[in-house]
């Protein structure tokens, strides 16, 4: 019995990272595509922030707001084939993996899903939450993607489904900036490079032709919102608390990411898109 315990435990281990990554998969989906799914988060739909209040609605197309949209959409189709285009490109990925690499440079560590449990659970639970504040507006706006306006290249294969997909709020952006944000508790020594960086994701999809800057902009709103309702939640406090002695604890031992890629990482962030 007693050498049965430790495979158990592996098995256990196992089907909860599988779980994980099957929730994740879910989620990557409902963020531009589909509507969200019901998962267990901290909040709940009874208590995640009202988007309807929170977050105004998109700007008119003949706004001053909205012509500006269509402008910066135009103006960043000159960054095609840049390092800064490449790395929307890259930016288009948001399952546990991606988003660890994402910010990898800005937290001078390569995490990759299952070496940090505690820290997977927080983010897992945090964007059930955030899923339910992305998805009903995009289906109640459904403002059509700027590349459906004008013409243009974007920096992602685009597939009819996408295209149908509201572009307001961006998922992408509330991922990241809800990333930079958790990543800044969790390491606040790297708090401003992770800021940074989870602002340049949500840039990103400006870059990359799939969003207009006000999608991005009402992203991060929503984003701070939610982290902002968060913390007044116990579990979810216990368990920031516990994510970040874990990654103190394994801090010392992780791999630095790559510092050519890096550079060029900082380079392109750096670089600002033509207006």
């Amino acid at each position: 019995m007693k050498e049965m315990a430790p495979r158990r435990r592996r098995i256990v281990a196992a089907c909860a990272i599988a779980a994980a990554a099957a929730a994740w998969t879910t989620y990557a989906w409902a963020i531009d595509v589909a509507p969200p799914q019901a998962q267990p988060g901290y909040l709940g739909p009874q208590r995640v922030p009202d988007e309807k209040i929170v977050v105004p609605p998109p700007p008119a197309d003949r706004s001053i707001s909205g012509k500006a949209d269509l402008a910066i959409f135009r103006g960043t189709r000159s960054q095609q084939g840049s390092e800064r285009w490449l790395l929307a490109a890259r930016d288009n990925a948001v399952d546990p993996a991606s988003l660890l690499d994402a910010f990898g440079c800005a937290l001078n560590a390569r995490l990759r899903p299952g070496d940090a449990p505690k820290l997977d659970l927080l983010f897992q639970r945090t964007m059930a939450d955030a899923s339910l504040l992305i998805g009903p507006p995009k289906e109640r706006y459904n403002r059509a993607r700027p590349f459906l306006r004008a013409k243009g290249k974007v920096c992602i294969a685009v597939t009819p489904e996408f295209s149908k997909s509201g572009s307001y709020p961006s998922g992408h952006s509330t991922v990241g900036w809800i990333y930079g944000l958790l990543l800044g508790e969790i390491a606040p020594d790297r708090a401003s490079q992770l800021l940074a960086r989870g602002r340049a994701f949500g840039e990103s999809r400006t870059i990359c032709g799939v969003h207009y800057a006000s999608d991005v902009m009402a992203g991060e709103t929503t984003a701070a919102a939610l982290v902002s309702v968060l913390h007044s939640d116990s579990r979810f406090e216990s368990d920031l608390a516990a994510a970040r002695a874990e990654f103190e604890e394994m801090r010392s031992r992780l791999p630095a990411p790559d510092s050519e890629r890096c550079a060029l990482e900082k380079k392109a962030i750096a670089e600002t898109p033509p207006l």
